[in-house]
Formats: structure tokens, sequence, C-alpha cells
């Protein structure tokens, strides 16, 4: 028995021995050549593979490469624009080839949608973008990374903060009440929101643009679609990618903001202003004491945080065997803010596997997503502009403010409040499972069935803590209006899960081919969520709910909690057809029912046309195919729907308002009262988009050139729009209901081109261009302007409307002439408002008016109201443009990603607050009686109508080009790879956002917003930052 058990040893290293030998290849031997093209230029970059192994390099600058292969191995060759070519080994030891120039990439496959076509058959607006240009940003956001690489696809920051997401519209507004955000299917499954994929887990993003590819999923099509596919193993020999970078962060730009000496010059400017040659009190900011000298305070070094560190790092394995294949992916973001207690990190891991035997092929892909971000307080870079430079330093860490300095207990408090919220703690906690198992069995040759079942569940936990701040006037006695502290509790829960059986059949007889598919789909999405606030900590040292104050009165503490569920279930047909890959056809419907209507109205159909012709491979086409390599036109039509509005929209609510005393008097009993706050529609239904879309596909000169063209004409009816509801009826303040009352158009072009030469200098570059026009078209209802509510730009004037005849969101502002220069202008303009004087701003009196009967308005009605208001223009660009810039030589490489915006319209919200609390730098160029050439208003205080910020004063040119991408690499040779046993060592240092070109003077030319109400309105959002860093791309 010893002897048998001492042999095991040996034994096992025998099989290791053997399990190491057998994944050898075969006789290996050292294979070298050069790769060329069709005139003979060495190409770099080309891919070599052994066939049937993951085992491959590619060549460098020189177009020379060298791999291991066995004698009787075949090596496959593959380039971007090229035919990829296989070559048999046949003992050589050296093996030239040369490649022939591909059709354009025409026999590439796309997704479209509950499958894939050749890109040379696709018949709809589809676009693609792979893993190699998304890499190129260094962000967390996939909307930023798209920015600029497709035509007809809008992207917004609405934020710089670290995590935050970009608003991503394609092909222009398509909704003014619910999401206009696009659905992401990852790898089959519908998502509800961004899925928060890093880049690095994701092979391929393909956009269906047009109605026609986008109406297969129905209800939510509207927005447009985003597929995205995470990478998938490859049999072969297991490859491993390591992939990083790390770089600092800093803020370039901001509303210039005054010091100390400008201040008071600007403060007297506004006395002498106010009261003419009789200064009055110049200098009451200083008159306590002359501690206020003393200062010239700056909170600029204390908010903004220079350097602020971005990191990366991504590890790819991957092979398999011919049945089974796999791929892991891990990956970690971490991106420090550049405003104090501001921070985000991200770890996503997704393993991904198929395996096939005989008939069958399952797949299974799952996802975990965890995240911490750390939330700068709500305004903090207005806090910059609403602390006089007068005033004393605050230290962000006091815990109490006992030196109140120049101005006493009101000091004091404002100190108070800004420490309380530079130690505000706000921290989110969030994670995600996701995944899905998909089985196919070939029932036929030709007929295939596949179920499909995924989905995710994603949890979030955020805790903010407003700490305990006490505050003394100048003898240490507590003040007795404190900041009030509190502790803030909120969760929720989201999940969506999706179930679908499909089946497809595939038939080519003759020239004529044939897919046809069917299936059946449900969908459930649920939303829960909880909220909790109690005020007044007890102690720093205890922040929780039970921590803080138990007094029972109103105002105590609130909290809510709310459970939505939506169900959707849906049938869809598609039949593609086309002859000889000349002629192309594709007819879809979908049948969807959504739980967000009543029963009259659950059900909607959306149904899909579209047709296209390679022109190009007619026999009549043949001479001109020395110039005009390929020509392709497409034609389509298709209806989407929308049901991405409140939940319950058919059925009235209840709210619970506040508490109310009942019983005798002095009783201390409260009650709760319930008020209804929406009435329930039962007719409410579908919002509808019809789209019509005509394209181009084109290729030059060999397919050096390409050119893609689209035009769409989407028409949306039904639109969803909540109205009011009179008081009359019984319901509460502000009640409204949902009525479909509206329908809106967009109309656009989108354009793409682009040229690629390969030698030993290679270079390419890729240019889109995107023209949208959203107008409303009606609009029932008695308002004819529909104020948005968030549309504000400083807590009092809403600025941002719904109007037939205007785009959705635009603004409708206050016009004005200059400002009162003349005694001549003064006179005139005292008759509208009595109490102007000299360097106020004129506001103009819009003709209402019609005094002699022609039905033409001649004459104001001598008032200042909203009847006043004009067009302004609005947050939306009239065109943006993207252009990509690619060059090579040898082993060096350098990138460049340029994207502009022109014609949208901001409200530098940010310098408005500046102007109003007096700390703008400009101030020191107000109109004086010395300075009477000057164009901006004299100072009067924040509430003086030259501090609205209703006016049309405050608009800028939101125009701008930006260099968002810009990097330099150099990929050692494969005699250095060889020795050290790599596949691929590739170095980098890049920059995004080093350049602005702009004539806006706030933070970010590119303003989102949080919403339609709020987009072009720069509240002081988060600024983007210029990022700097160093990288590395590793292959084993």
């Amino acid at each position: 028995m010893k002897k048998r058990i001492d042999c095991i040893p040996m034994r096992v290293g025998v099989f290791v021995f053997l399990l190491v030998l057998a994944s050898l290849p075969t006789l290996a031997q050292t294979v070298s050549g050069t790769v060329t093209g069709p005139e003979g230029e060495r190409i770099p970059g080309v891919t070599v593979l052994l066939k049937g192994t993951q085992n491959g390099t590619t060549t460098d600058g020189e177009g020379y490469y060298q791999i291991k292969a066995p004698a009787k191995g075949t090596l496959v060759f593959s380039f971007v624009g090229f035919v990829t070519q296989a070559a048999s080994i046949g003992g050589k030891a050296k093996l030239d080839v040369q490649l022939m120039e591909d059709a354009v990439q025409l026999q590439e496959v796309v997704a479209v949608g509950y499958g894939t076509q050749k890109k040379k058959e696709v018949t709809g607006a589809v676009a693609q973008v792979d893993n190699e240009v998304l890499s190129k940003s260094s962000t967390s956001d996939l909307g930023t990374a798209l920015q600029g690489q497709i035509a007809g696809v809008s992207v917004q920051s609405s934020s710089g903060e670290p995590g935050a997401s970009s608003n991503i519209q394609i092909r222009g507004i398509t909704s003014v009440t619910g999401s206009n955000q696009p659905l992401y299917v990852v790898d089959g499954i519908p998502y509800w929101g961004d899925p928060k994929l890093s880049i690095s887990e994701i092979a391929t993003i393909d956009v269906l643009k047009d109605a026609a590819s986008a109406s297969i999923y129905g209800t939510r099509g509207s927005g447009g679609v985003i597929l995205i596919t995470t990478k998938q193993g490859k049999a072969g020999t297991m490859k491993v990618d390591l992939d990083g970078y790390y770089g600092i962060q800093n803020i370039t730009s901001g509303v210039p903001r005054t010091n100390f000496e400008d201040y008071m010059y600007s403060y007297f400017l506004w006395q002498k202003n106010q009261n003419g040659t009789n200064l009055g009190n110049t200098w009451s900011p200083l008159e306590n004491t002359t501690d206020g000298f003393l200062h010239n305070t700056d909170l600029t070094n204390v908010i903004e945080k220079n350097n602020a560190a971005i990191q990366n790092y991504s590890l790819n394995v991957r092979g398999g065997t011919k049945d089974l294949t796999y791929s892991v992916n891990a990956n970690y973001f971490g991106q420090d803010g550049m405003i104090i207690n501001s921070g985000y990190e991200r770890f996503n891991v997704r393993a991904n596997t198929s395996f096939t035997k005989n008939k069958w092929t399952i797949r299974t892909s799952l996802g975990l997503r965890t995240e911490n971000q750390q939330y700068s307080p709500y305004g903090m870079l207005s806090r910059i502009y609403q602390y006089a430079p007068y005033q004393q330093p605050v230290d962000p860490n006091l815990q109490s403010i006992t030196n109140a300095g120049a101005n006493g207990s009101g000091q004091a408090q404002n100190m108070g409040y800004l420490a309380a919220t530079f130690q505000q703690k706000d921290r989110r906690k969030g994670g995600q499972f996701n995944g899905n198992i998909q089985a196919e069995y070939a029932i036929t040759k030709d007929l295939k069935f596949m179920t499909r079942f995924g989905g995710s569940s994603t949890a979030d936990t955020r805790v903010r803590i407003n700490p305990l701040i006490k505050t003394y006037d100048n003898d240490g006695v507590l003040l007795p209006q404190q900041v009030r502290s509190g502790v803030y509790n909120f969760s929720d829960r989201l999940s969506n899960f999706a179930f679908e059986n499909t089946l497809s059949y595939t038939k080519t007889f003759g020239g004529h081919h044939l897919d046809v598919f069917g299936g059946i789909t449900a969908e459930e999405y649920t939303y829960s969520s909880f909220f909790a606030q109690k005020y007044d900590l007890l102690s720093n040292d205890i922040t929780v709910l039970n921590g803080a104050t138990l007094d029972p009165n109103a105002g105590s503490g609130t909290g809510y909690n709310q459970n939505k569920t939506n169900t959707l279930l849906g049938m869809l047909g598609r039949v593609q057809y086309n002859y000889k890959g000349k002629y192309m056809l594709s007819v879809s419907a979908r049948r969807d029912a959504s739980s967000r209507f009543s029963k009259k109205y659950r059900w909607g159909l959306f149904p899909s046309f579209s047709a296209g012709w390679n022109v190009s491979d007619e026999e009549f086409f043949k001479p001109l195919l020395d110039k005009i390599s390929s020509l392709r036109v497409r034609a389509s039509q298709g209806t989407t729907g929308n049901q991405n509005f409140l939940d319950y929209s058919n059925a009235a609510t209840i709210t619970l308002n506040k508490d109310y005393a009942f019983g005798p008097d002095g009783s201390e009993l409260l009650g709760l009262g319930d008020t209804q706050t929406s009435y329930a529609n039962k007719n409410v239904k579908w919002e509808t988009s019809v789209q019509s879309n005509i394209g181009v596909d084109m290729s030059f000169f060999k397919n050096k050139f390409t050119f893609t063209a689209d035009f769409y004409n989407t028409q949306k009816r039904d639109m969803l729009f909540p109205l009011a509801v009179p008081p009359t009826t019984g319901a509460g303040k502000n009640a409204t209901v949902v009525l479909n009352v509206g329908d809106m158009t967009n109309k656009g072009v989108e354009l793409s081109a682009g040229y690629r030469k390969v030698g030993k200098f290679s270079w390419s570059t890729n240019a889109t261009f995107t023209r949208n026009i959203n107008t409303i078209t009606k609009m029932s209802g008695t308002n004819t302007v529909n104020y948005l509510s968030g549309g504000y730009v400083d807590n009092v004037d809403q600025v941002t409307v719904i109007q037939v005849g205007l785009p959705a969101g635009a603004f409708m502002v206050m016009p004005t002439n200059g400002i009162v220069k003349s005694q001549e202008q003064l006179a005139a303009y005292q008759k509208l408002v009595p109490t102007a004087k000299m360097g106020d701003l004129i506001y103009v009196d819009k003709k209402t008016v019609d005094t002699d009967g022609d039905g033409v308005p001649d004459q104001g009605d001598g008032l200042l109201n909203n009847d006043d208001r004009v067009y302004a223009g609005s947050g939306i660009p009239k065109f943006t443009i993207g252009l990509n810039l690619n060059a090579s030589y040898k082993n060096f490489d350098i990138s460049m990603q340029w994207y502009g915006s022109y014609g949208a319209k901001l409200i530098n919200a940010t310098r408005t607050a500046a102007y109003q609390y007096g700390t703008a730098q400009d101030l020191v160029y107000q109109y004086s009686s010395d300075n009477q050439n000057s164009n901006i208003p004299a100072y009067r205080g924040g509430s003086h109508l030259n501090a609205r910020g209703w006016s049309d004063y405050w608009i800028e040119d939101g125009s701008f080009i930006r260099l968002r991408n810009v990097s330099l690499g150099y990929e050692f040779p494969a005699s250095v790879l060889k020795k050290a046993k790599l596949n691929k060592l590739r170095l980098y240092v890049a920059a995004q956002n080093p350049i602005t070109l702009t004539r806006y003077m706030g933070f970010n030319p590119d303003v989102g917003g949080d919403g339609l109400a709020s987009r072009g309105i720069d509240k002081g959002t988060y600024p983007m930052s210029a990022q700097y860093r160093v990288g590395f791309q590793l292959g084993f």
C-alpha cells in the first residue's frame, strides 16, 4: 500500500507534463515574413493568427512579423480595410503575404436587433463603434466615449462630477415629459437606463438610429436603441490582456471672481450709482472692525483641488476549445474629484461562456458591479461667489465659529453655513448583478429555436450628513439661529427581467436569400425606494437617524417610501429578403402591451418597412468602379412607441400632506391629511413616432474614401404632457392630469466621411456632421406658453418653455436694448420703469396692443410682464461635428479626437449669481459717471431688474471646438516581444480636453443640464476637467 501511495506524485507529474506538452503546437517552428498591400507598400499592425488558436502577433512598423507555428499550420492575416487572407505554411520558414483591399468591409457583420446582418445588406440607419475607439477616452461614462463618434448621436454632459452619466439623444428630443434616453440592450437583454459597463468589457456598440431599425423594440424604441455586445472567447490558446493608465485632472475655466480691492471699488461704484455725489457710508462692510482689511478671501483654493488622480486598470482572459469558449474581464476605475468631498470608484467583473454540442448552443453572461461615490455639496461652486473677499477665511475643518470678523453675527452665521457645507458627507454605495442564459437548438439546418432569460438587480444606499456647527457672536454667546444639522437616508432597488422565445428560419435558393424571425417577449421592471430625514444632530459622532432630535413637532423630519411595477408583453416578427445581395427588403412589426395604460389603450402596434439597392453590383455600373467602388441607397419608414412617463398616470394619486390639529382648543393631537394631486385619465394612449429615412452609402478610389448620408423626418404624435387642473375640481395645489395633447417634429441630416492610406506611413481620418431641427407643432389647452418646472435661473425666474413653433425647452426671456446712457433715454424709460436710473438695463415693452385695428400689434401695454418675453434660442445646437485623426509610422502612433458644437445658446446662471452677490470681477467695469461707455449695467443689489436672470443679457453663445483626446504611443517590435515572451506591449501618453476654443465665459460650454427644463442653463454645474495620463497595453 505504501509503494502504491508513493507512486501517486510521479503519476501526477507525468500527467501534468503530458498535458503541457499536448498544449504546445506540434513540431513548432519559427515563421517570419512581410505583409504588403496592393501596391507593394508594407503594412504595420496586421494581425497574424495561427488558424484554430489564439496564438498570434502583429506586424511591426516595417510590416514584418515572426511567429511560432507548426510546419503544416495555416496563418490568417487580417487588417481593417483589407480582405482577410489565409496562407498555408507548408514547411516554409519565410512566408510573405500581399493583402487586397476589401469593399469597405461590406461583409462585416453588424447587430440589428434580435439578430445580425452583413453591413452590405443593412437597409436601415445603423452605425457601429468598436472598443479600440471607445478606449481612447478616460471616463467611467459610456456617453462621453461616444461623443462625436456617430452622426445623429448627441451627447451632452450633465456634470463633470466623478461617476456622472451624460445625456445621450439619438436624432433629437423624443419626449417632453418622459425620458429622452435610448434603450440599452446588452447581449440581447434590455436594461433600465445606463447599464454602467466598463469600456474594457465591451466589444462593439451598434446604434439603431432610424425607426425602421428600432421598431422591433416597440414600446421603447422612440429614443433609439444602443446594442452592446460584450467580449466573447475564441477557441485556441489562452490569451491575457492587461491595460491601465494613471493621470491627473485640473479645472481650466470658470467665471472670474473679484479680489478684495476690486470688490471694494465695485462697492464704491454701487454707492455712487445709488446716491450720486452723496456717497453715503461707502465702507459699511468694514465699519464694525478693521479686521476686514486683513483679508482677501478666495474660497477657490479651499473648494478646488489640483492634480486630482484618475486611474483605470483592466484584465481580460479568453480562450477555449472548439466546443467551449470563455472570456473573463475585470476592471477597476477610480477618479478623485476636483472639488472637495467628491470622488468615484467602480469595480466591474464579467464572465461569458459559449458551449456548442451537436444541435445545441448555450451561452451565458454574468456581470457584477460595485460602486462607491462621494458627492460634492449641491451648488458648491456658487459658494465661491456668495462669499465676499473681505470676510474671514473659513477653515473647512472647524466645528464651531467663534471669531465673527468684520460683520458680526451675520458673518458668523455665513461662515457656519460654509463650514457645514465643506464638512457635509454625502456618500452612495451601490451594486448590480446582471446576467443571462441563452439556449439555441437547431431543429433543422435552416430552422432554429432560441430561448433566453436574463435581467439585472441593482441596489443603492445613499447617506448624507449635514454636521453640527455651532456659531457664536463676538462676545462668545451662542447665536439663536444655528445652521441646522441633520441626517438623510435614501435607498432604492431596481430590477428587470426579460424572457424571450423566438424562431428563426434562414433559406438560400438560387440567388434568393430569406430570413424569417418571430417571437414572444415578456418583461417586468420593479422599483422600490425608501427615504427618511431627521434634523438637529445631538453630536457629530452619532450620525444615524436615531442620533437626531426626537422632537415630534412638524418639520422635525420627513420620509416616504414607494413601490412601482411596470410589465410589458410583446409579439414580434420580421421578414428580410435579398436577391444576390443587390436588392434588399425588410418588413417587421411588433405588438406591445404596457401596464402603464388602461385596458382600452394597453396594446400598441409598431410596424416598419425598409428597402435597399446595391447599385454598384449592377452590370451598368462596372465602368465606374475605378472611381466609385460601391454605391448603396436605402429608404425606410417605421413606427415606434414611448411609454416612458410616470407610472399610474391612468389612475388618481393621493399625496400625504402636512399634519393638522383636531379636537378641543389647545389639543396636541395631530392627524394626517390626504389630498388628491392628480386625476385619472383612462384615455391616455401611446405616444408614437413615425420616422422616414433616406440614406446613401458610397466609397471611392478603391475604397480609400467612404461617405454616408442620411436624411430623416420624425413626426411625434399624441405627445403626453401634464396639464393643470382647476382648483374648482377640489384638487390640491398644482394638481395635474396627463393628456395626449401635443405633436412634435424632428428633421435632420447626418453625414459621415472617412479616408485611409496604408503604408509605411499610415493615416486615416473620419468626420461626422449632425444637424437636427426640433419643433413643437401642436399643443392643446388654454396656455399658449407652458413654462417648465425646473427651468429656473436664480430660483425665481423660469425661462424654458413648451410653445408651438419653437423647439422643446426653448428660452423665453425678457428682451433688453442696451443700458441707459443719456438723459433722453432715461426720461423715455422712466415712463415704463419710474424708478429707473442711469446705467440700468433697458427692458423692451414688446408690442402687444393693436391701436389702429389692422390686426398687427403696434404698441406696448406699458407693463413689464411675461407678455413681453421673446424667443432667444435654446440649448440645442444647430449642428455638431466630430473629427478623428490617426497616423502611424513604424512603431509610433498618434491619434486625435476633435468635437465641435455650433449655435446652442446658454444662460450663464453662475455669472448671474456672481453679479447678484457683487463678486463678479467685471463689475469694476460697470457703468458709472466716470465710465459712461460701459455696456455692463450698474450694480444695484441682487434683487434689482439689472440682476434678474430672466433677461437676454445673460444669454451667451455656447459654440465651441474641443480637442477631446490626443495620444502618442509606441508599440514594441516583434523582436523585442519575442525575447520578453509577450504578444503586445504598447506605452502611451494622452490628454483629454486639453484645449477648448469658445467665447462662453462659464466653466463648460457643453451644458446638458439634468433634463429638458434645464438644458442650456449653467447653474454652476460640476466643471469638466483637463486630464493628462500615461498608460500601457500588455498582451500575453
